[in-house]
């Protein structure tokens, strides 16, 4: 290396060792000048570490077209929202959703449109439920919330503002509806699996009634 190659690498060297130092200034709020070089780097590299396994912590727990939590997420963290209700003395609902019609909209007006629907309810979901509340894509084009209350009438008031917002939404679309199903624990049952089958039920006996008058 030459004259010329050298200064060049030592300022290189010099530039990251400054980059290196007032990025461990701002994201740890040390004194850079008071930590060894290779300490800055180990702590650089941790930090990268736990940030990769955040992000991929998020990508394993949630839906990647609505962002919602997705059923993988219900299943690890269901016992300890039965877990809680118990120690505070609360009900839980599990409720279901259903979009009524989603085969015609995928058929009349795109996947694309289908996509968009999804994201449409997902979004007045999170807006109509609280951050105690479990928002889950369960599947396909159902939907789960997971949702403690000691009151019923602000459980229905959730509910109610979410099909409120529905009506109102202004899509491709027209008369988007959906079909509802709820269970109750512990009155209805005391097991997660039951209290599905229940909601299942429930949605589809509203789903019913929603075929037989359209």
């Amino acid at each position: 290396m030459g004259y010329k190659g050298r200064i060049t690498g030592i300022t290189f060297v010099a530039i990251i060792i400054i980059v290196i130092r007032t990025f461990v200034k701002i994201h740890f709020g040390a004194t850079p000048h008071s930590i060894p070089l290779p300490a800055i780097i180990l702590m650089i590299i941790g930090w990268y570490l736990g940030r990769e396994y955040d992000k991929s912590v998020y990508k394993a727990n949630r839906d990647p077209l609505t962002g919602l939590f997705n059923r993988r997420y219900v299943l690890d963290n269901i016992q300890k929202s039965f877990s809680k209700a118990n120690r505070k003395s609360n009900k839980l609902a599990i409720i279901l959703l259903d979009v009524n019609d989603f085969k015609q909209i995928n058929d009349n007006f795109g996947h694309e449109t289908g996509d968009q629907v999804l994201k449409c309810i997902s979004d007045l979901l999170i807006d109509s439920f609280l951050s105690e509340d479990i928002v889950a894509r369960w599947g396909g084009d159902e939907f789960l919330i997971v949702s403690p209350f000691a009151d019923e009438k602000r459980l229905n008031q959730k509910i109610s503002h979410f099909k409120n917002s529905l009506k109102s939404k202004d899509l491709k679309y027209n008369g988007l509806s959906v079909s509802i199903g709820k269970a109750i624990y512990p009155s209805d049952d005391n097991t997660f699996e039951s209290l599905i089958s229940k909601a299942d039920a429930n949605m589809y006996r509203f789903k019913s009634h929603y075929n037989s008058n359209t």
